[in-house]
């Protein structure tokens, strides 16, 4: 008995030696003891073939969706997270090597730690600046424009500095955050100014020179005011008024005007008439017509005998 327990003593004492030997010739991260030996495992991205060998094993690559992260004797790998497009969640470049997280749409953040769903990011408005730009975890931080300065667009990373005025020039419109200062030049419109002046006096000159050679030429005699607003068409005619008839005597005894002897007098309806027929009218083309009288009235005058004083 005795002899039979020592056997066994040493036989425990040379598997323990045999196992230490083994365990300390076996890398445990890629392999793995089995039967006393030191079996294979397979590497991250697959999983093992069920009943595979143990120094050379049957290993398989993770399917879509999978992924394994270290070497394993596993049959399965390891499902990726399922990221929900209405949360705004995207999947990136899946691994099957590696866990992937669910990643915000651009221009999204996450509204927490675990990021289960993503909120879009702040629009910096016009008159405010990006201080800090959103990352997946934080959102975009804005901080309005300071004086003298503006930004005239949505998530402007700067504001631009006002414009400023010359010496030449003056602010027509002052500056905000959100618009510029707007300047003009007075020597322009001071120039603008003095040229329309100029233009109006050479045009006026140039109208009143015209009237006195084309309207006024060849005008004598009085001209009635009814005359002077008629066209310059119109003295083409160059109607000269009757000669004055000549001064009567005086009679010194009544102090009335008294006329030649054997001279008719003149009959005041026919220069009535003789006026009248002389006055001039406008036609439908709206140029000035003068209807002449005077042939009938001289025709009238002959067939008349003067009358003779006794």
């Amino acid at each position: 008995m005795p002899q039979r327990r020592a056997k066994m003593l040493l036989r425990s004492v040379f598997i323990v030696l045999v196992l230490s030997v083994v365990a300390e010739s076996c890398d445990l991260e890629t392999g793995y003891i089995k039967d006393n030996k030191c079996c294979k495992k397979c590497g991250p991205g697959k999983r093992m073939i069920q009943n595979s060998a143990c120094e050379d094993p049957v290993c398989q690559d993770c399917a879509d969706g999978e992924f394994q992260d270290a070497y394993t004797t596993k049959s399965q790998c390891k499902r990726q997270p399922t990221c929900d497009r209405h949360l705004n969640l995207q999947t990136p470049t899946q691994s099957k090597t590696e866990l992937s997280q669910c990643v915000c749409f651009p221009d999204h953040h996450c509204t927490n730690t675990e990021c289960v769903s993503c909120v879009r990011n702040t629009v910096c408005q016009a008159g405010k600046k990006v201080r800090s730009t959103g990352t997946q975890m934080s959102d975009t931080v804005c901080e309005p424009c300071p004086n003298g300065t503006f930004s005239n667009r949505d998530s402007a990373l700067t504001c631009m500095p006002w414009t400023e005025c010359s010496l030449e020039s003056k602010e027509v419109a002052p500056g905000s955050a959100t618009s510029d200062r707007i300047c003009e030049v007075q020597n322009q419109k001071f120039r603008a100014l003095v040229t329309t002046v100029v233009i109006i006096v050479l045009l006026v000159l140039m109208g009143v020179v015209a009237y006195f050679i084309f309207c006024r030429k060849g005008k004598t005699g009085s001209v009635t005011f009814a005359q002077k607003l008629l066209p310059c068409a119109f003295w083409d005619n160059k109607y000269t008024p009757p000669p004055p008839q000549e001064n009567a005597a005086l009679d010194v005894e009544n102090g009335q005007p008294k006329p030649p002897g054997n001279q008719p007098q003149e009959d005041t309806e026919d220069l009535l008439k003789l006026e009248g027929s002389l006055s001039p009218g406008i036609s439908e083309n709206g140029m000035p017509v003068i209807q002449d009288h005077s042939k009938s009235l001289l025709l009238s005058e002959t067939e008349t005998e003067p009358e003779s004083f006794s």
